[in-house]
């Protein structure tokens, strides 16, 4: 589902003229949800994605059939693909910097691995704490995921035997009730 939302928002092929991404027909057009799915879906099926995409809020089917993306990322996901969503795009990511870091020879050859914490954010400043954090970490993270676009068009039409790598960045925001635990 990510990757269907993050080439729906950069791939100018479903973009329109200002850059926005296009609402798109299910089947109808050349441009369509189906050609989409096809195209950087994998082996699933253009309906079924329909159907997660629309449970989780990220695209709204409009009274003509056609889908509008409603948000850039996945969110909403629940219990079991929450789980695995985050062990995939957090946990395993933030477990390769940390051992990249043991294993560093130099300071020039570690990862930025960072948080911010603080143990006094007072209850009646907690959801407009919140509020800022989530939107300057959603900012920060269009303006990575943009930059990452930026280099995945340079060579999208290209055909290299040049050797690729994975390459992000993770942002996350918590909470700790301190009567609970006491990590931080």
């Amino acid at each position: 589902m990510a990757e269907i939302l993050h080439r729906w928002y950069t791939d100018a092929e479903f973009l329109d003229e200002s850059g926005n991404p296009l609402e798109l027909g299910v089947e109808t057009g050349d441009v369509n949800f189906t050609s989409l799915v096809r195209k950087y879906g994998g082996d699933i099926p253009p309906g079924a994605m329909r159907t997660e995409l629309k449970r989780i809020g990220a695209v709204k089917e409009l009274e003509d059939g056609s889908l509008r993306l409603e948000r850039r990322s996945v969110s909403g996901l629940m219990d079991e693909d929450l789980l695995e969503t985050i062990l995939a795009s957090v946990m395993y990511p933030a477990g390769l910097a940390m051992v990249n870091n043991v294993k560093a020879e130099t300071l020039d050859d570690r990862w930025v691995l960072r948080s911010a914490s603080t143990r006094h954010i007072r209850k009646d400043d907690l959801a407009r704490v919140k509020r800022v954090c989530t939107e300057r970490l959603k900012e920060f993270s269009e303006s990575i995921d943009d930059l990452f676009v930026a280099y995945e068009g340079l060579y999208d039409r290209e055909d290299s035997d040049q050797p690729s790598t994975a390459v992000g960045v993770g942002l996350f925001y918590f909470e700790e009730d301190k009567s609970e635990t006491n990590i931080f």
